[in-house]
């Protein structure tokens, strides 16, 4: 077999010993920005602990399968990237065998050695599917978007029972007395840190249980590792933290939690509340019709401000699913072409924009890309939280899901009050794409039909 490639940085290494020579500690949160190498450390220590210790049964979870086996595995995603760095020709060796490897199926990743690794959902569609078995690590990735913190992480508390001792080169290890050396459980957490009274927070950093508020009679069970951002730079693109740190430079709150890490205080003035957002799956079959919304920035280029890309639909029963958030900085040839990639890729009816920055230009440059693409043009009559409010109003009924990997967008809202002072791109788009699908008053107008340059207007 190859030589490994993986070479953990100081943040990772720190994670292996914690697990491996920490007796006391039962659960790990690592909190940090982005791109800090969370990820590809903890899959790099479920896989260490499945091939230590035989025929035992290992959990990669997130809010929703859809997610878990697009950016987790086990067929695509950190898990087999993390596995072919560390052992290459592994995988490719294992997927010959039909009892071991990658089944699509069920999610499952089954190891030579009888281990097993199962991607799931914690949804209320999957929780069941997770609370049958009992399992030696657990890893609930992106955890701050796991709101019931009494149903789902104390019932996973409970599935942490796996039975499995550890092996060297085929043979049983023994402590000092001579007996078998038992794999200890151990749950991880990771997340982007986002306000100070979400669970996480309260217990691992603050040491407090979630639910009475009083400190933890273990608090050694629990140990916050920090993720500087910077401190991967080796596995980041050229200029990545500069660029981060551009990004956010006007947002206090968006800077404490994609760059340097730490939780925030709540904005009790803002728009969006925390409470009221749902993540869920759906099928895109399921939807009667999607539009892809698009805010342009007033600054043109790569160094003005982003332009909102946010794709939403809706379903029979008149429930809105925000789908993908595109947003990106760049001239407006590059963000039509990107409204139109995501045109197609949703098979959407649509593409809404607002002109009152450029007016004929957005038509002209997504024409530009696509002739036929249909386009809608939309006129800001009112002032943003105007024109948000009736968007608000949706979310506080509980008739808008999100579906899994909409940080910034989430970020971006949750931050947005009346008084701020830089325009909130990604969430323009998103009240566009709503005010359209619900047909909300929401202070547009202009051009009302639909426009195909070369094709008859209805």
């Amino acid at each position: 077999m190859a030589q490994s490639t993986f070479t953990p940085n100081s943040m990772q290494s720190s994670l292996f010993a914690i697990a491996w020579n920490d007796p006391e500690v039962q659960n790990i949160l690592l909190a940090g920005g982005s791109r800090g190498g969370k990820s590809a450390g903890i899959v790099a220590l479920i896989i260490n602990r499945a091939l230590a210790a035989p025929n035992t049964k290992h959990g990669i979870f997130r809010l929703t399968l859809t997610n878990c086996n697009k950016q987790l595995g086990p067929a695509r995603g950190t898990f087999p990237e993390v596995l072919d760095m560390m052992f290459p020709g592994y995988r490719k060796e294992l997927e010959k065998k039909p009892d071991f490897g990658t089944f699509k199926s069920d999610s499952i990743f089954r190891f030579h050695n009888g281990s097993e690794i199962l991607f799931e959902g914690l949804d209320k569609t999957r929780i069941d599917n997770v609370l049958g078995g009992e399992y030696s690590t657990v890893w609930v990735n992106e955890c701050n978007q796991i709101k019931d913190y009494e149903d789902v992480i104390l019932q996973l508390a409970s599935r942490m029972n796996g039975r499995g001792f550890l092996e060297s080169n085929g043979k049983p290890v023994k402590d000092a007395q001579g007996n078998p050396v038992p794999l200890r459980p151990l749950t991880i957490f990771d997340c982007n840190p986002a306000f100070e009274d979400d669970w996480e927070c309260q217990l691992f950093r603050d040491h407090k249980d979630p639910l009475s508020g009083q400190p933890l009679d273990y608090p050694e069970w629990y140990k916050l590792l920090k993720v500087p951002t910077e401190d991967n730079a080796a596995n980041q693109a050229a200029n990545y933290q500069l660029g981060l740190k551009a990004r956010y430079k006007h947002s206090s709150k968006q800077m404490a939690r994609f760059v340097l890490g730490e939780w925030s205080k709540n904005n009790p003035l803002a728009l969006f509340k925390r409470e009221w957002f749902k993540w869920g799956d759906v099928k895109k079959s399921d939807l009667v019709k999607i539009v892809v919304a698009v805010d342009p920035s007033g600054n043109q280029g790569n160094k003005g401000d982003y332009t909102g890309i946010v794709v939403a639909g809706i379903d029979a029963s008149g429930h809105v699913w925000v789908l993908e958030d595109a947003s990106l900085k760049a001239t407006p040839e590059v963000w039509a072409e990107k409204a139109v990639a995501m045109y197609d890729d949703w098979q959407a009816d649509y593409i809404v924009a607002e002109k009152n920055f450029g007016g004929e230009m957005v038509r002209t440059v997504i024409n530009g890309v696509r002739r036929n693409a249909p386009l809608k043009l939309v006129n800001a009559t009112r002032a943003k939280i105007v024109r948000a409010e009736p968007v608000a109003i949706q979310y506080s009924n509980g008739n808008v899901t999100h579906l899994d990997g909409l940080k910034e967008l989430e970020a971006q809202m949750m931050d947005y009050d009346e008084d701020a002072k830089k325009s909130p791109d990604r969430m323009d788009a998103l009240v566009w794409a709503l005010t359209e699908l619900l047909r909300l008053n929401g202070g547009a107008s202009g051009e009302t039909r639909l426009v195909r340059h070369g094709l008859p207007s209805f």
